[in-house]
């Protein structure tokens, strides 16, 4: 199969191959579609906001051909990594300290690690970091350790801030804030998103647009949702995705991947 016929389908993580939520549900639908997939000549990949060290073994599990991690910012195809941004210590540890000082609870995404700060206890982004520890990732709990940097965030600020425009303000020089919730915003580098990662490895395999699907959840997904003809939203989603989105598929859990894959002749 030339590359002219081969497409290339991306998925996000959470909310898109497993359901959002404690269950971490992965359909055996879902593996199906993409093992059929590629053994029609397609290429699958991962498109998270997700870093590398994130992506355990249970998502891995159908096989894929590579990852964009890091909201584009980290990109592996064929066994090897093609892209990496990395983002200066110095400047993680300012960010670290200007959530310290606001009270907002950080968790600070390198490829390698995920790291917080220790002295700020409690909040929804525990069970992320319990999450992740029952993974087997490396976790740092000090913002002054020597192993302290990162290359994007999430941070939860709580609703109605009174200081989180001066903390969009502070960090606006290097990053730009994806709004996930009213009290919980995505920091990722300039520059960088799902829809950069995309384009990055349709010049690598030398796909056109039109043989590219995508399919997502959330606002982190809106980039590429937008940036793709096909663009496929599954049955639980942000209101903003529904809006944008090509085509609404079913539910994690109803088999949506799996449908959709069906309905554009991918499978």
């Amino acid at each position: 199969m030339n590359n002219q016929n081969m497409k290339l389908l991306f998925f996000d993580i959470d909310g898109t191959l497993i359901t959002d939520d404690s269950d971490k549900y992965y359909p055996e639908s879902t593996k199906e579609a993409v093992i059929k997939a590629r053994e029609n000549g397609h290429k699958c990949f991962i498109n998270t906001g997700r870093v590398y060290a994130t992506v355990d073994d249970y998502i891995r599990q159908p096989g894929f051909d590579g990852y964009v991690c890091g909201c584009g910012t980290n990109i592996y195809a064929d066994g090897k990594e093609l892209l990496y941004v990395p983002y200066s210590k110095e400047k993680s540890l300012g960010i670290a300290e200007l959530c310290r000082k606001y009270g907002y609870k950080g968790i600070f995404e390198h490829k390698n690690h995920v790291a917080f700060d220790g002295t700020i206890s409690g909040g929804e982004h525990r069970k992320i970091l319990d999450y992740f520890i029952s993974m087997g990732v490396k976790v740092i709990d000090d913002i002054y350790s020597e192993e302290f940097v990162f290359d994007k965030l999430a941070v939860w600020h709580g609703v109605d801030s009174p200081d989180l425009n001066n903390f969009k303000e502070a960090v606006s020089k290097d990053f730009q804030c994806i709004i996930r919730s009213d009290s919980f915003v995505e920091l990722v580098p300039h520059g960088y998103s799902k829809a950069t990662g995309i384009k990055f490895l349709m010049d690598y395999y030398h796909v056109p647009i039109e043989n590219v699907f995508v399919f997502g959840d959330s606002n982190n997904d809106l980039e590429m949702l937008k940036y793709v003809p096909n663009s496929i939203a599954m049955g639980v989603c942000s209101d903003e995705v529904a809006k944008v989105a090509a085509y609404m598929t079913d539910t994690v859990e109803n088999d949506g991947i799996y449908k959709a894959m069906k309905h554009f002749g991918v499978i």
